[in-house]
């Protein structure tokens, strides 16, 4: 399934950047403004700096968030910063950071190259970055080989429960089309069907969420599932990365939680589909767990 995000990417701030409040410059001539000092010192050449980063519009509308988490982004200070026309004045920035600071740039939008249709009528993206942590090469490493070991038998579990999915589909699928399966409805007319409810609170339109997914038509075709890569998929929820009727049906459920969710064509890929394999007005049904709530 082509899950629709927008590629808005921080590593993009590379041409005239206007600023407020308190102002500094990178050596590459960019301005930023601090909105937060943070402590400590810097961090040394070789670190690695873990940090957040949210992309708003105008009116502070949350266009894409990498948050703490899987999604988190991480860059190495290196010796010798990039020279123009590779130069990165995140990269600069984060040089002369501290932990705990805050910082920002705001970027007119008719200064990006062909921007992505889903921003051309904003007149500013801002780009929001928090630092979160240093970590030296050695350490880093440890960490790297540790997440690594944990994504694996991550993996290697989620790849095990898929027979099991697929029949759970079937079997929820058949009671659906049979009318037997008791739904609930959205607003938007996307209905969803709790398999188990997790812990805590809800999602919230702008958390940051990643989900394990099955998805297949209504004659049991399976187009796309998570289960397969043994991962589970990251996005903002609410800020337009995947179909409407996930931003809509994801928000009844909370982490840990396991539903199917039925979503009509309009909330899905409407008249045009989704060629090859999802056919034109097409209603879509999704096994879902939530893997994890993080963020707003």
């Amino acid at each position: 399934m082509k899950l629709k995000i927008s590629a808005i990417l921080f590593a993009s701030i590379f041409l005239t950047i206007s600023c407020k409040n308190k102002e500094n410059k990178v050596p590459s001539g960019y301005n930023y403004t601090v909105d937060a000092e943070g402590s400590g010192a810097s961090p040394k050449v070789n670190d690695y700096v873990f940090f957040t980063v949210k992309i708003m519009g105008d009116s502070s509308k949350v266009l894409q968030e990498m948050g703490e988490g899987p999604q988190m982004p991480i860059l190495q200070i290196p010796g010798e910063m990039p020279k123009y026309p590779q130069s990165n004045p995140v990269l600069e920035m984060l040089a002369v950071s501290k932990i705990g600071g805050v910082y920002k740039f705001i970027m007119p939008v008719d200064s990006i190259p062909n921007p992505p249709a889903d921003i051309k009528d904003i007149d500013n993206i801002v780009y929001e970055i928090a630092v979160k942590k240093y970590m030296n090469e050695v350490d880093f490493k440890k960490y790297s080989e540790e997440k690594q070991a944990e994504m694996q038998a991550k993996i290697a579990a989620n790849m095990e429960k898929l027979p099991a999915v697929e029949e759970l589909t079937k079997t929820t699928l058949a009671d659906y089309k049979a009318g037997k399966l008791e739904t609930q409805k959205t607003a938007s007319g996307v209905k969803y069907y709790i398999v188990k409810k997790g812990e805590g609170p809800n999602a919230t339109a702008g958390s940051n969420i990643s989900v394990n997914y099955y998805g297949v038509l209504m004659d049991g075709t399976m187009f796309d599932n998570s289960y397969r890569a043994g991962q589970a998929y990251p996005f903002t929820l609410g800020a337009g990365q995947v179909i409407k009727g996930w931003d809509d049906g994801l928000l009844n459920l909370n982490k840990g939680a396991k539903a199917f969710l039925f979503i009509p064509p309009a909330m899905a890929y409407g008249s045009a589909g989704s060629p090859p394999v999802i056919p034109a007005d097409a209603e879509l049904a999704f096994y879902v767990e939530m893997d994890d709530i993080s963020g707003k």
